[in-house]
């Protein structure tokens, strides 16, 4: 008999966190929906992620978007925080700088880290995923982080966010995530860690129904 897959909204139109998640849910008894395909129904919807960290910000996504659509619904928040920052830019990465684009934001973080020597660059991405159940108002959120360092310069066009000047411990901080496909490091970052860990939590969460 053909098993029916579980149909879950991934809240998110960015096609590149689409295609890492089309790679993790692969093979499994999911079936991703994302947000791009409910244009119509979103369209005078306001989803203002205000909130002061990044688990606020993942539950308002999920709410909202999972009330307004009635479905099973996950949401992220992901920023990168730097220590020699004091944790910035944290919950305000998309946003960081005035024009707010991804160029943008990088050569704000790298002039502010001008005078800052290599073995104290150290960063890491975290990545919040919050779930949410319309029917039953069922909620739990679940992290990922992963560690590196901010590069000197920007390299790498494979990417997007701050993958040109993040340069992963497992590379042994030689190679910036944009010298890298997305989907070949699905398996090590925070966003793979933290959807991975949502799906054991759906797991149960479905089973115990």
């Amino acid at each position: 008999m053909l098993k029916i897959k579980k149909e879950i909204l991934i809240a998110t139109e960015n096609k590149g966190k689409i295609k890492e998640m089309q790679k993790i849910f692969a093979g499994t008894d999911f079936l991703p929906r994302f947000l791009s395909e409910f244009q119509e129904q979103m369209a005078e919807v306001a989803i203002l992620e205000n909130a002061k960290t990044f688990e606020g910000n993942a539950l308002i996504k999920a709410i909202v978007v999972g009330e307004r659509l009635g479905m099973l619904t996950l949401a992220d928040d992901s920023g990168i925080c730097v220590a020699a920052l004091d944790g910035a830019p944290g919950v305000y990465s998309a946003r960081y700088s005035k024009e707010k684009t991804d160029s943008a934001n990088n050569a704000k973080l790298l002039a502010e880290m001008a005078r800052v020597p290599e073995e104290q660059r150290d960063c890491y991405y975290n990545c919040t995923v919050a779930i949410y159940d319309p029917v039953t108002q069922f909620v739990e959120t679940v992290s990922g982080q992963w560690h590196g360092r901010v590069a000197l310069a920007p390299r790498g066009e494979k990417s997007f966010g701050y993958a040109p000047i993040f340069l992963s411990r497992e590379s042994g901080h030689k190679k910036t995530n944009a010298e890298f496909d997305p989907e070949e490091l699905i398996d090590i970052n925070h966003r793979g860690k933290a959807f991975r860990g949502a799906m054991e939590i759906l797991k149960g969460y479905i089973a115990a129904q």
